[in-house]
């Protein structure tokens, strides 16, 4: 029993499910938009997405060695939590059903993409406050990447591929952001331990992370209201931000390996 708990943390629980049943509940009464293509699609970015702003605080007031480890074991967590409900969400679409009647086609209220987003933001404000307060989540060069990504395809973009255009540029802001945060990193790398400069690339590389998935999740959510979330192909974005978060955990959180290990 005690290994199947270590499985289990009520907190990353409650910020992955909380969000995700306020969408379904609110986009199933507006459209009636179906509980397993949200979980699907939504599923994998709000584990990111919570793992990051966790793996943030953690990073910048770990004071402690010790707890670095069970800390890394909650943001995996929260990544597995999502992980998990986009799986239910994708094998269920392959049950039989009816064909989708003209009301499965209606499109979100204004006031119903509002709220999800209102809702979704102050949860988000208040992770990010305890986690490490929000000074922390304000980077400029992570900024600067996000608005000057986002701004070029808006400008380089017509209005019929608005929304996929605008989720792809929130990708590849996060994917800058990462890189530029491993410059600064490896710039500043001494052999002699952490120090000031290897903070400022970890905060550059997982706030870019952090924009970008908090910008993808809610152009899905407003795509709702245009009737055009096929068009963002959510499967196979999600496999891209699993790659990018998952190459920042290689490079910023891998453990030692056992033959490092032994051979100390």
């Amino acid at each position: 029993m005690e290994t199947f708990s270590m499985f289990l943390d009520s907190t990353s629980l409650v910020v992955v499910f909380i969000p995700l049943l306020v969408i379904c509940v609110s986009l199933w009464f507006s459209c009636k938009a179906k509980w397993n293509v949200l979980f699907r699609d939504l599923g994998v970015p709000l584990g990111l997405f919570w793992s990051v702003v966790g793996a943030t605080g953690m990073a910048v007031n770990m004071t402690d060695v010790k707890i670095y480890g069970p800390a890394t074991a909650i943001m995996l967590l929260t990544l597995t939590y999502g992980g998990l409900i986009s799986a239910l969400g994708y094998f269920s679409t392959f049950r039989r059903s009816s064909p989708e009647s003209d009301n499965n086609k209606k499109t979100a209220d204004w006031k119903v993409i509002i709220f999800i987003l209102v809702t979704f933001l102050g949860l988000t404000w208040w992770a990010m406050d305890n986690a490490a307060g929000l000074a922390v989540f304000i980077n400029p060069v992570a900024l600067s990447v996000f608005g000057t990504t986002i701004i070029v395809s808006i400008l380089l973009s017509d209005s019929d591929h608005r929304v996929e255009v605008l989720c792809q540029a929130s990708l590849l802001s996060a994917m800058l952001s990462l890189v530029l945060g491993l410059i600064v990193l490896y710039r500043s790398f001494s052999g002699d331990g952490i120090n000031e400069g290897m903070y400022d690339g970890l905060k550059i590389a997982m706030n870019g992370l952090s924009y970008g998935l908090l910008s993808y999740i809610s152009i899905y959510v407003v795509s709702y209201k245009f009737g055009t979330t096929e068009k963002i192909d959510a499967p196979l974005m999600n496999w891209h931000w699993m790659e990018v978060t998952g190459f920042l955990i290689f490079m910023f959180f891998a453990p030692e390996t056992l033959r490092e290990s032994l051979l100390h």
